[in-house]
């Protein structure tokens, strides 16, 4: 069986914003109430998503290939634990692949991703040293001088960190084609060579321009982007609940996901302080309403954010 997580309402993603709705061609607007025609184009497109017939599924698919993921990167999952880490990863594959602006050779300088890692004042300078740290550890990028100017200093993703980038927006594509099969973007990624660099570039534009995605769920962030390991241990908890299976004992998440046991029991325990999981007699964790209700939504914004920067605008909606 796989759980519905369909939108109550088409309102609920969407009541708290004020930006000009756009880029939703080939959908009925007049579904939509005329408070939500100023919301985030974003947020409306996710609700859009949630709407059609196939997003259950989806849900269920990417969740299964989250875990799978996540499960096969071992030591790389320290950079992916919290969301400032993550958000610097995309900041440097963004410079690297704007051929546009900073020519085919990227542009991903310390200088540069100090100014976009600070700009905000969200990224703290040393989470930016230790994500290069742990890039260079794993086998992620090298560094090349400039040809111009030797102290200049260019960080580039190696063959590796580009395969998993690829894997990663695949998993992605793969669940978009579940909830849209009409538009076809993984006949789209297989018929470009170059698409996964446009996607990575235009992605990396509207993450320096406008609001991060998490942003769009502060509070669901600060815990499932916030704690470490939080957002594994999250994906493995809700393909449980949507398959109706025991989840992994802690020991077996801890394992998995290159976490101390006691890593994953302070996440558990956060998680059902803030009502995102229950536990039973024995301790053991699983979904609650509100940990599938916010899931649902996140998957949206996610799957929705990446369908826009698939191609021309008539692709998507």
């Amino acid at each position: 069986m796989v759980r519905s997580y369909d939108a109550r309402t088409q309102t609920h993603l969407i009541r708290d914003s004020r930006l000009p709705m756009h880029g939703l061609a080939g959908e009925n607007e007049s579904q939509f109430p005329r408070a939500s025609r100023d919301a985030d184009p974003l947020l409306v497109e996710a609700a859009l998503l949630r709407a059609r017939p196939g997003f259950s599924q989806a849900v269920r698919a990417y969740t299964a290939s989250l875990v799978r993921f996540r499960g096969s990167l071992q030591l790389a999952n320290k950079l992916l634990a919290q969301e400032t880490r993550f958000r610097t990863l995309r900041l440097l594959l963004y410079l690297d692949a704007d051929h546009e602006r900073y020519g085919p050779n990227g542009g991903a300088t310390y200088g540069r991703l100090l100014e976009l890692c600070t700009r905000r004042k969200e990224i703290s300078p040393r989470v930016l040293k230790t994500v290069l740290a742990l890039l260079s550890l794993t086998g992620f990028v090298e560094t090349r001088r400039s040809d111009t100017d030797r102290r200049l200093k260019f960080y580039r993703p190696t063959a590796r960190m580009l395969a998993y980038a690829k894997q990663r927006i695949a998993l992605a594509l793969e669940a978009l084609d579940i909830a849209q099969p009409e538009i076809r973007r993984m006949q789209m990624l297989q018929d470009n060579p170059d698409l996964i660099r446009q996607v990575l570039a235009s992605a990396g534009r509207e993450h320096i321009r406008g609001a991060p995605l998490a942003d769009r769920m502060p509070d669901f962030m600060s815990f499932f982007g916030g704690r470490e390991g939080a957002a594994p241990i999250v994906y493995t908890i809700m393909l449980a609940d949507i398959d109706d299976t025991v989840p992994p004992s802690r020991a077996e998440m801890a394992r998995r996901y290159a976490l101390s046991k006691s890593q994953v029991s302070n996440v558990i325990a956060q998680g059902e302080a803030l009502g995102y999981f229950a536990l039973d007699a024995a301790g053991a964790p699983s979904a609650t309403p509100h940990l599938r209700d916010h899931f649902a939504r996140w998957i949206s914004i996610d799957l929705a954010f990446h369908a826009r920067h698939m191609g021309p605008a008539s692709l998507g909606y």
